[in-house]
């Protein structure tokens, strides 16, 4: 064999090695969230995508919109600030039940501190309540972020770096400091706090620290896995927000700064990215948080008053 054709064949290889890379999802922009009067001009609102049930909330001020799976408004309630405080997060259970955490900086207007309140699938209260049997050394835990998992609710402090695991009812049952065992250096950990948390299908919590310029997977044993650098290519980290998972696997980070929403697969490699600024429906202005719905459907919510953009990953 030549030198010549020697090395055609190793570039014809590598070529196709980086191709596959980068040909495991196909994006595509679907729609914006809507009502009958066109697209809702949200700016960086809370979003939770009920996966029981094909449907979308998005709360905004005291008002929980839902949206079916065609991202169209089909009911709205009334979440109570004045006395139960801002909405934070949203979450829903297979039953249709919807929790909401909220949080009163001050006891003058509202129940002070972190508040759960459970409604019914139609948007009526049940009732209220906070976080019970913290242990002395987490008693000034505020979370800003919850979900619901295989009937338990997990909270996390975005500034604390702290999980905190409890039943439907608020009890503690265990906790998680997600800079335990991190080889950060003082860059990352100066001022840490968490830019995205979510829970894959494993049970992995999912994160990023936007100051270490990294995203992290950790496992239910403990061990924890760290991807990314800072960069303005592709695939690196400018700020690492939002993060979740898709039904392949494949993980999706938002970066506020570059303004796009970077795709990794399963074995943390980065496959592509999509967004960048602009006027089109493609384009994202600031992507904050991120939803996986059902069918491949992505939520990301952005800045601009540019609405909750919705796009299609599907496998090819």
């Amino acid at each position: 064999m030549t030198p010549v054709r020697r090395i055609f064949i190793v570039f014809a290889l590598s070529a196709a090695v980086a191709g596959s890379a980068w040909s495991g999802v196909d994006v595509s922009s679907l729609y914006r969230l809507s009502n009958f009067s066109g697209v809702l001009p949200y700016s960086d609102v809370q979003i939770h995508a009920d996966r029981y049930h094909d449907e979308v909330y998005v709360g905004e001020g005291d008002v929980v919109r839902v949206f079916n799976a065609t991202g169209m408004e089909v009911f709205e309630f009334t979440h109570d600030a004045s006395s139960l405080g801002s909405i934070l997060d949203i979450a829903t259970t297979e039953n249709g039940d919807i929790i909401i955490l909220s949080y009163c900086p001050s006891p003058q207007f509202c129940q002070s501190g972190p508040l759960i309140s459970l409604y019914s699938y139609r948007g009526e209260a049940q009732r209220s309540f906070g976080l019970s049997g913290l242990p002395e050394t987490m008693s000034t835990f505020t979370p800003n972020r919850m979900l619901y998992r295989s009937k338990k609710l997990v909270f996390a402090s975005t500034l604390g770096m702290t999980v905190v695991e409890t039943d439907t009812a608020g009890m503690y049952q265990s906790q998680l400091d997600l800079l335990s065992g991190l080889a950060l250096d003082d860059r990352g950990r100066d001022g840490a706090e968490l830019g995205g948390f979510d829970i894959d299908a494993s049970g992995a919590i999912l994160y990023t620290i936007p100051t270490a310029f990294k995203a992290f997977r950790r496992k239910p044993d403990g061990t924890a896995e760290a991807w990314g650098k800072s960069g303005a290519s592709p695939g690196n980290f400018g700020i690492a927000g939002s993060i979740t998972e898709d039904d392949a696997g494949n993980i999706m980070v938002a970066d506020r700064a570059r303004g796009v929403v970077l795709v990794f697969t399963p074995s943390l490699l980065f496959l592509k990215e999509f967004g960048a600024r602009g006027a089109k429906d493609e384009r994202l202005v600031g992507p904050g948080r991120l939803a996986m719905g059902n069918g491949g459907k992505l939520y990301v919510t952005q800045l601009a008053m540019r609405g909750v953009a919705v796009f299609s990953l599907t496998a090819n």
